[in-house]
């Protein structure tokens, strides 16, 4: 006898369509009642049609008869007992879906049971539980933000007023020939407009070095004479975006922990160069220095909110592969380096260039 393996393919794919698709379409009663009717009563009344033609109305056909009311009585009851298995737990989870539907997120299912059914509901209460706690920590970070946006509301100052301010006190100093003070208040007013007009997450390379010349600048007046600070700026790479204000924090450490106190001067190095395709810059000075396995003697500022706001900023836009690194040896200074990905600009107009460098003597 030749066996058609194809037919008894197309026969099992013929059933589980029938299976999954025919039998979906019908509710779990009428599923159960559907298998009860086709598993149990056809079968017995076929066994008792055939006990009647067989023997009659003898006893035999009226034991047949009562002992196949029996099994169906029997069937019955476990037929009922399963579908309410499996009914009961279903309707709860449709009936607390709903309930969380609605905006309940109290409702949890709780089902004492041990079968599969139990191991679904444990898993919706589970996921219903995080969704609970990640609308309350965006209804959190959304009360913080209001109130940080009521507070900057409440501290914030005229920029025109201020920088009107500041450009009438920078003409008094031109007036009485105060170089020095006319030029620091002018790069007060730039790095100012720079950091309160322009509210833009990210800004050019070209910028940036732009708003750290204006730091400089106003630091030369405090510290007249102690740094030297040298520029090494790659200018294909001005046009590049990032961060706005992270190599601040960085210049600022230089200044106030590297610089000496017996007059020499201190020459600072701002550099900026491609790595494959990220972008490295760099704050070094040839100042002091640190131990850097001795944390005691490490500089605050180096740990300080300055510097891990620049780490956090940099993880937060990138990812954990991106971010700032510090060495440092005592009398050779320190070198903080910042590593990020190379992003271009969408106004980029200018394309390429020779690498130059410059230097500015404060």
């Amino acid at each position: 006898m030749h066996f058609d393996e194809n037919y008894t393919e197309k026969s099992f794919r013929t059933l589980q369509n029938f299976a999954l698709v025919g039998l979906r379409n019908l509710k779990i009663r009428h599923r159960l009642i559907l298998s009860y009717s086709i598993s149990t009563v056809l079968p017995l009344v076929a066994v008792y049609i055939y006990t009647y033609f067989r023997y009659g109305t003898s006893s035999i056909t009226g034991q047949v008869l009562v002992l196949s009311l029996l099994m169906a009585c029997v069937s019955m009851t476990m037929t009922t007992y399963t579908y309410l298995s499996i009914s009961s737990p279903i309707n709860q989870m449709v009936e607390t879906c709903q309930t969380i539907s609605d905006g309940d997120m109290e409702k949890r299912i709780h089902d004492q049971g041990n079968d599969e059914l139990a191991f679904l509901s444990d898993n919706i209460d589970s996921m219903v539980t995080e969704i609970q706690l990640l609308l309350e920590q965006r209804q959190q970070s959304e009360a913080k933000k209001r109130e940080l946006e009521l507070k900057m509301l409440q501290y914030q100052i005229n920029p025109h007023f201020l920088f009107n301010t500041l450009n009438t006190l920078r003409l008094v100093a031109q007036m009485n020939q105060d170089k020095v003070v006319a030029e620091g208040i002018c790069s007060l007013s730039e790095l100012l407009k720079n950091t309160l007009i322009n509210d833009h997450e990210f800004i050019t390379i070209r910028e940036e070095i732009a708003n750290l010349k204006h730091y400089f600048s106003i630091q030369a007046i405090r510290y007249a004479g102690s740094f030297h600070t040298n520029y090494e700026i790659d200018p294909e790479l001005e046009h590049c975006m990032l961060p706005k204000l992270i190599l601040q924090p960085l210049a600022e450490n230089s200044v106030l922990h590297g610089s000496y106190n017996d007059g020499t001067i201190m020459e600072i190095f701002v550099r900026c160069f491609r790595k494959q395709d990220d972008i490295v810059l760099e704050v070094a000075d040839l100042g002091k220095g640190f131990d850097m396995n001795d944390k005691a003697s490490a500089p605050k500022g180096l740990g300080g909110i300055g510097s891990r706001n620049v780490n956090d900023r940099i993880h937060l836009y990138f990812s954990d592969n991106y971010g700032l690194t510090v060495t440092s040896a005592p009398g050779k200074g320190t070198t903080c380096r910042i590593l990020i990905p190379a992003i271009v600009s969408e106004t980029e107009d200018a394309k390429g260039g020779n690498y130059v460098s410059s230097t500015d003597r404060r």
